[in-house]
């Protein structure tokens, strides 16, 4: 397995697991839509900063894969907004459901955390997830994270309690 930059290759991939979570309602990360967007010009267009909406920061896409199969997508925020102070943090990623509960995710995680450091020079890394999300929680904490609260956001007009780690890198 490793981490790459999203390439064509995979397409096809990746597709399958954003069917993969509509089919068993998987609403914990979001895949671009790709009904709406050219993903490559969006991974493209965040990674450099152009064209993002107002409040966005900069973020780096990789994808997960392993042979010609994608597995997973991460998303490593160049920087942190109040915003994501709150909710979201500086790592989002997403396993195709048919890989769940594998250990794939503390895997990724992993790679994303050397990723961030040696070629994003962050050393100081927030992640958050929902309360009742024990799967991230446990890869968070596999990968150092530490619990610093957990506190009520309102996300789309639903009140949830967000755990907030750090891990150190």
């Amino acid at each position: 397995m490793e981490l790459i930059i999203p390439v064509k290759a995979y397409y096809q991939s990746y597709i399958e697991a954003i069917e993969e979570y509509r089919k068993h309602d998987v609403s914990t990360y979001a895949f671009f839509d790709i009904n709406k967007y050219d993903i490559f010009e969006k991974y493209e267009n965040y990674r450099t900063g152009n064209n993002l909406p107002d409040g966005y920061v900069k973020s780096t896409y990789l994808w997960l894969v392993d042979g010609d199969e994608f597995i997973g997508e991460v998303s490593i925020r160049h920087s942190l907004t109040d915003s994501l102070l709150r909710f979201g943090g500086h790592i989002g990623y997403g396993i195709r459901y048919s890989k769940w509960n594998q250990g794939i995710g503390t895997i990724m995680l992993a790679m994303a955390l050397k990723y961030a450091k040696e070629v994003l020079g962050l050393q100081k890394i927030l992640i958050t997830c929902n309360d009742n999300n024990y799967g991230s929680a446990r890869v968070i904490e596999k990968n150092g994270g530490i619990l610093q609260d957990k506190i009520v956001n309102n996300i789309d007009g639903v009140d949830r309690i967000t755990r907030r780690y750090w891990i150190e890198i």
